[in-house]
């Protein structure tokens, strides 16, 4: 929206400065190049050894955090955590979508209403997954926290599980970002 005011202006600008003399016979013809926006990159670099999985993988999210794309790892398990904490944290995700990557979700209800409302009033917030590190049934997430697409608290830390059902933030994990948003949990 932003770049499609700019061109506005400056079309507007450039039809000014080129005038008008009001002569019949004088015609003037602007022609405004056309802009191109370059697609944002994805990178990611995987590390493997026997008992441990460190996979750094980046997500995108647009800036009013209501998609995300996220670049595979080439490993399920990291693919797994990164949408878990990806969907868990993204303000845009209804109860009952976080719900299946939350474990143990009941009473969040509230939670996650408040939740939104708070990534309403700062134009999305989420998280970008930057590094994963399996070793079995746990996994070690580093991420960025970001308001508005951009991140304001870099290098966060927390922790995935693997359930019946696949990769989960813990409800402690979950219960902490959200203290931080306002958003307290009810007491367990």
């Amino acid at each position: 929206m932003r770049k499609l005011l700019i061109t506005v202006v400056a079309l507007v600008v450039v039809m000014a400065a080129c005038g008008g003399g009001g002569n019949a016979g004088d015609e003037t013809t602007t022609t405004a190049a056309p802009t191109t926006t370059a697609a944002p990159t994805t990178t990611e670099a995987t590390t493997t050894s026997e008992a441990t999985t460190t996979t750094t993988a980046a997500t995108t999210t647009s800036e009013a955090a209501t998609t995300t794309t996220m670049a595979s790892s080439g490993d399920p398990d990291v693919d797994a955590v990164t949408m878990a904490f990806t969907v868990a944290f993204d303000s845009t995700s209804d109860y009952e979508t976080k719900a299946q990557y939350i474990d143990d979700p009941s009473g969040l209800e509230d939670t996650v209403a408040t939740y939104t409302a708070t990534g309403e009033s700062m134009r999305g917030v989420g998280v970008s997954v930057t590094d994963v590190v399996v070793n079995g049934d746990t996994a070690d997430v580093s991420y960025d926290l970001l308001f508005n697409g951009n991140p304001v608290y870099p290098d966060q830390t927390g922790t995935a599980v693997r359930t019946a059902d696949g990769w989960k933030v813990p409800r402690d994990v979950f219960c902490t970002l959200m203290a931080h948003a306002r958003s307290a949990c009810p007491a367990a």
